[in-house]
């Protein structure tokens, strides 16, 4: 238990000197983003969580289809139980990338 004592006392620290990075800018001042709107951060983060979950899903897929290939090269008569369970992972697996694209394409497109 003492050895944790440190650590969570830094993360403490850390938590209490970040928290003015997150203070609302007054009325009136000029924003420190460099000239570049929020629009413009929501739309290059967009790309690279789109980017990350579609890298995320066709790696997912890959090992998937691997498994069941190696899964049925095994056991060819497991076929109907094999082929259910790819199928049914490729389209959980599919699902994140197109909830990613929907909370993206909310995000970008409605404004807040």
């Amino acid at each position: 238990m003492r050895k944790y004592v440190p650590m969570i006392l830094a993360g403490l620290g850390a938590l209490l000197v970040a928290a003015p990075a997150w203070a609302q800018t007054p009325a009136g001042q000029a924003s420190t983003s460099g000239g570049m709107g929020v629009a413009t951060w929501v739309a290059i983060t967009s790309g690279f969580s789109m980017a990350i979950a579609s890298a995320g899903c066709g790696y997912a897929q890959g090992k998937a289809t691997a498994a069941a290939c190696e899964g049925l090269a095994r056991n060819p008569g497991a076929r109907p139980g094999i082929q259910f369970a790819l199928i049914l992972a490729l389209v959980l697996i599919e699902s994140m990338a197109l909830y990613t694209f929907a909370i993206i394409f909310a995000k970008v497109t409605i404004p807040s």
